[in-house]
């Protein structure tokens, strides 16, 4: 009994003692809390709302700063278990939580928290066994690229079967120069086995880095970690909006990205792909890569292949490649260039490359290889890249490339490339073998190409090129030339600046062909082509250059003591130019001092001056000759001036002005038309039409002369020197048409030519409306046909005579068969004998004229001698000589015909006129009859003549006065012997005093009576010459 109450009275101690230490439990314990956080130095405010076996409530927790708390949170609970080895907890609720935490020098800091924290072990991380509740968990995470906001939710064991769910948002980050914004993400966390397990989505709005933006990035992420947490595996499917990166954007980027790794070495796959992919001078649908990539501290490197779909280059490219090939425009490579500018174009509009590529960074320093590259066009071409290390881009060593390097199809030659560079970025060289290349009747062979690329970007390359092709509306054969090629650092490529031998087995253009012909060539401005930004300049230079062929079908032999061509006019200059066109006994002549053209539109057009020729057997020469022409189509046209020259070793005409000349040679032919000008006076002499046929060597020319009018300002002499002492003075108009007609055989010419009415001045006189027509038998050695007619209105050498024809005919040798003039005369008529005239050198030249039945009072009519009438009809003749001292009468005769004639005044004269001897004599002389008279005249006629007069037979006539003294003279026998010496044109003045009985009474009567008294002797009755007579 006692035992019994003694355990329930130790029982009832035990239960007062725990129920005093339940009753106490919460000051025990906020007593212990209080210590042990003092003792960490955490401030830290709460409240034990219960504190049970098994179970802690805490709520108000505030842990830190209570004005800017490391922790927060509403309630927290905490399950325990109590075993042999104590106390222990077995799980974690909470409801409202929010934590504060930074990263710094990159570990995570919790503030006062930290120093609640166990000191590190040393072991393995490892997720504590516990439970965990957590109703609404919250995280204000700062780093050094921005401010984190993460939520956390879920229940379940730490070490297994956790369920959760994970949020995340970020403040706009900044990563360097890079900036994140609207970064957000939902993830489920589930630890299985204590390995951790996220999976989500997280997205941003942008990502932008100084010339780079990725907009609406986002990754759906799956990535378990191990128990450790030092270890991952899991990937990410990305996807992107548009992305721009420099010059080069995309619409969007989509693919998968997996890893695994530690923190000393993360790798994984890489399976990207974009769409819409443009750069500066490219455009592709799709850019794919697929590769591995490993990530470790200080290196990084990714290696896959890529490869692009639907891939073109800008027009930019194609336009540029078009702008190549017709910068050769009009040169035999015109096919060739065009035909790979198509083909680059065509190939570069649409095509897929691929190829290997890795991308290496190890300590800054970076590393790009590209390898094995192929590419094949919609438009049948392929090229690729391979067999050696690629194309290596290094930093800071620079570009490698070494390989092999292959293009075909599509209109490409087949071309095979090696490369070799031995050193990054050093000198990369090798050889470039291209198969024959052909587009429509090109034709263009090179030997292999060596070439150097030097690291500032120049290039050097050595071929010998054989090509054929078209050359304007031509072609040249075979053309070899050497060609040293460099590219400059800027872009401008230069060919050829040295000299080298130009050949050719045979070139045509515009009609001229030239056979197999070595000429050496220099540059000129520096190279014989430089190419700069698709324009091509530069040039060939020649200093002496001799070609032969062919105009036609015409021998042409060419020669220039220099020759210039310059590609960007498309033109040359020459200088010395001498050309020989048809057979060699009669070439058609030219001579240049210079000569330019340029090539354009399938032709050649310039310009010549200085020139000088001779067209075949044309007996013309022609200098001064400048304008332009053209070649074109095998027509070759000249239009100018010039100078022409009769090519007679003496000249028939002065040289003469050509002007509007043109000029055309086609299929052999020549024909040319000008307008021959007298140079110093401009009158319009001929228009000239010329045919010529160069494979036989004959032609015609056709002279007009439309009416070529002499006069006061412009006198035959100025056009022939064959006029010059002939005749002066000349008025009038001549026209008529000339033709001349050569051959190998020789030259025939003839013309008519006529004047309906021209005045002249000649040696013996004046002559006044000479009209006619006269026919040219031979125009140029001025033979014409025999009894050529001219009739002319008068010919006055003192004494008119009007109304005469003349027949005549030219000979060569410039003399002329005058077969007989006859004119009208003093009721007779004058008659001039056949004779023939030379003019070829200074001499005599005889014209006999016969009188037959002169009138001699129509003779005296024509003079006007009113108080003077005369009877008598006479014959006789005038011999002329005409010299270089002018004309002269010799031995000129006239004689009365039987019966004779008479002599009468007509006129009153006073004894207070003449005396009364005088009057005397006047009446008894009044009237005189003849039957014997002779003139006789020798002189010049245009100086002194000496005139002869005898009278016989004398008698008075009617109407004279007789006596006594008149009548026994009438019976003596009279003969009256007359020499007058006078200027020719004063003889009719000395006849007239003659014929007039007054004048010669009134002159000379006085002083003879003067003269009768002085005298001791009567004279005798007739002296044997009378004075002279002025």
């Amino acid at each position: 009994m006692i035992r019994t109450r003694l355990l329930i009275a130790v029982v009832g101690l035990v239960v007062l003692a725990l129920l005093g230490a339940w009753l106490a439990r919460v000051p025990i314990a906020t007593g212990v809390i209080d210590r042990t956080l003092a003792a960490k130095g955490v401030p830290a405010r709460y409240r034990v709302a219960d504190l049970g076996f098994g179970r802690q409530r805490l709520t108000d927790v505030v842990i830190g700063d209570p004005a800017d708390p490391d922790l927060v949170a509403d309630w927290i609970e905490t399950r325990t278990d109590i075993g042999p080895a104590g106390a222990r907890v077995t799980g974690i609720r909470a409801g409202h939580v929010r934590l504060r935490g930074r990263v710094v020098d990159g570990k995570l800091r919790l503030g006062a928290i930290d120093r609640l924290l166990p000191a590190p072990s040393g072991a393995p991380f490892a997720l504590p066994a516990i439970d965990l509740a957590l109703a609404d968990g919250r995280m204000r995470l700062e780093t050094p690229i921005g401010v984190f906001g993460l939520r956390l939710a879920g229940s379940g064991g730490l070490a297994d079967g956790f369920r959760g769910t994970m949020a995340v948002v970020a403040t706009p980050l900044a990563v360097r120069d890079c900036t994140i914004t609207g970064v957000e993400g939902v993830l489920a966390l589930r630890i299985d086995e204590a390995a951790p397990r996220l999976a989500g989505p997280i997205r941003a709005g942008r990502a932008a880095c100084p010339g780079a933006t990725v907009r609406a990035p986002e990754g759906r992420i799956d990535v378990a970690l191990s128990p450790a947490l030092d270890r991952w595996r899991g990937g990410a499917a990305v996807r992107t909006a548009r992305i721009t990166a420099s010059s080069v954007a995309a619409a969007g980027v989509s693919g998968q990205i997996d890893f695994a790794g530690t923190a000393a070495r993360t790798e994984g796959s890489a399976q990207l792909r974009l769409i819409d992919v443009g750069a500066r001078v490219a455009r592709s649908e799709t850019l794919a890569f697929a590769g591995r990539w490993r990530i470790a501290p200080e290196r990084a490197i990714v290696a896959g292949r890529f490869d692009a779909g639907g891939a073109s280059l800008d027009r930019s490219v194609g336009a540029a490649a078009a702008r190549a090939g017709a910068s050769a425009a009009g040169t035999p490579l015109a096919p060739i260039a065009a035909n790979l500018g198509r083909a680059a174009t065509r190939a570069a509009a649409r095509f897929d490359i691929g190829g290997e590529l890795a991308l290496g960074n190890a300590s800054g320093r970076y590393l790009v290889t590209i390898g094995q590259i192929a590419a094949r066009s919609a438009s049948g071409a392929v090229a690729g890249f391979g067999n050696g290390a690629g194309i290596v881009i290094g930093d800071p060593a620079g570009l490698r490339a070494d390989g092999r390097l292959t293009i075909a199809g599509g209109g490409f030659p087949n071309a095979q490339v090696l490369v070799s560079q031995p050193l990054a970025g050093g000198t990369v060289r090798g050889v470039a073998t291209i198969a024959a290349m052909t587009a429509g009747s090109a034709d263009v062979r090179v030997t292999p190409i060596r070439f150097a690329v030097a690291p500032a970007g120049t290039v050097e390359l050595r071929t010998q090129v054989t090509l054929s092709g078209p050359l304007g509306d031509g072609r040249v054969e075979r053309l070899e030339v050497p060609v040293a090629l460099r590219r400059r650092a800027g872009g401008a490529i230069v060919i050829n600046d040295r000299c080298v031998p130009l050949r050719f087995q045979r070139l045509t253009l515009a009609g001229l062909t030239l056979g197999a012909t070595a000429v050496p060539l220099c540059p000129v401005d520096g190279a014989m082509a430089q190419v700069n930004d698709g324009r091509i300049g530069g040039g060939v230079r020649s200093a002496a250059l001799r070609l032969a062929g062919r105009l036609g079908s015409s021998p042409l032999t060419l020669t220039a003591g220099g020759v210039t061509w310059r590609h960007a006019e498309q033109g040359f200059i020459a200088s010395s130019v001498a050309a020989r066109l048809g057979a060699a006994d009669q070439p058609t002549v030219l001579d240049l001092a210079t000569l330019s053209g340029t090539v354009a539109g399938g032709g050649v057009t310039g310009r010549f001056a200085g020139g000088a020729g001779r067209i075949g057997a044309v007996p013309l020469l022609l200098s001064d000759a400048a304008g332009g022409w053209r070649l074109t189509g095998g027509v070759l046209s000249l239009d100018g001036a010039m100078s022409v020259a009769d090519a007679d070793g003496n000249p028939r005409f002065r040289p003469l002005a050509a002007s509007d000349v043109s000029l055309r040679l086609v299929d052999g032919k020549i024909t040319a038309t000008g307008r021959l000008i007298q140079p110093t006076k401009g009158v319009r002499v001929a228009d000239v039409a010329i045919r010529h046929r160069l494979s036989s060597g004959t032609g015609a020319a056709r002279l007009t002369v439309p009416g070529l009018t002499f006069g006061d300002g412009f006198q035959p002499e100025e056009l022939t020197r064959l006029t010059f002492g002939v005749i002066a003075d000349v008025k009038g108009t001549v026209s008529g048409v000339g033709d001349i007609a050569w051959s190998p055989a020789g030259v025939t010419s003839t013309g008519t030519f006529r004047t309906d009415g021209t005045d002249l001045a000649a040696a013996f006189g004046p002559v006044t409306g000479i009209r006619g027509e006269i026919r040219f038998t031979d125009l140029l050695g001025l033979e014409s046909a025999p009894r050529q007619v001219a009739t002319v209105a008068s010919i006055n050498p003192g004494v008119a005579v009007t109304d005469g024809r003349i027949e005549y005919q030219l000979l060569r040798g410039l003399r002329v068969a005058v077969a007989g003039g006859r004119w009208p005369f003093a009721g007779g008529t004058l008659t001039l004998e056949p004779t023939l005239l030379d003019f070829a050198s200074p001499q005599a030249r005889r014209m006999t004229f016969r009188v037959a039945g002169m009138d001699a009072r129509q003779f005296l009519q024509q003079f006007d001698f009113k108080n003077l009438d005369a009877t008598g009809v006479f014959d006789g003749e005038l011999p002329m000589v005409f010299d270089q001292n002018g004309g002269r009468i010799v031995n000129g005769t006239l004689v009365v015909r039987e019966g004779g004639g008479a002599l009468a005044y007509l006129g009153e004269l006073s004894e207070k006129n003449l005396g009364t001897w005088g009057n005397i004599a006047f009446q008894a002389l009044r009237s005189l009859r003849y039957r014997n008279l002779q003139i006789v005249m020798n002189g010049a006629l245009a100086g002194e003549m000496v005139t002869e007069v005898r009278f016989a037979g004398v008698s008075q006539g009617e109407g004279a006065k007789s006596n006594f003294l008149i009548r026994r003279l009438q019976k003596l026998p009279f003969v009256f012997n007359v020499r007058i010496a006078a200027p020719f044109r004063g003889l009719i003045d000395s006849a007239a005093s003659f014929y007039d009985p007054k004048r010669l009474i009134e002159r000379n009567l006085p002083a003879l009576l003067d003269e009768q008294e002085k005298r001791a002797a009567p004279p005798t009755i007739q002296p044997p010459a009378s004075e002279t007579m002025r």
